[in-house]
């Protein structure tokens, strides 16, 4: 992984609303919430499907506080 390959994944996800902020090649937040994983530790594909678990990880978050705090869901 290098930089130029970092930043078109950013790209591409950003494309999706999903803003993936950096420092080199260290990712640091994922739609505004922290992470730490070093690029250069993946493979392209491996840091997009790392990429999607996270926010699978936060949607579903998302999903059970909303079920929690609506009534009759």
């Amino acid at each position: 992984m290098n930089e130029k390959k970092l930043q078109a994944i950013v790209t591409a996800f950003a494309k999706y609303q999903i803003a993936i902020e950096t420092k080199g090649m260290i990712l640091t937040k994922i739609n505004g919430h922290a992470v730490t994983f070093d690029a250069t530790k993946y493979m392209q594909d491996q840091l997009i499907e790392l990429i999607c678990k996270v926010m699978a990880n936060q949607l579903i978050a998302e999903v059970w506080q909303n079920e929690r705090t609506t009534p009759g869901v």
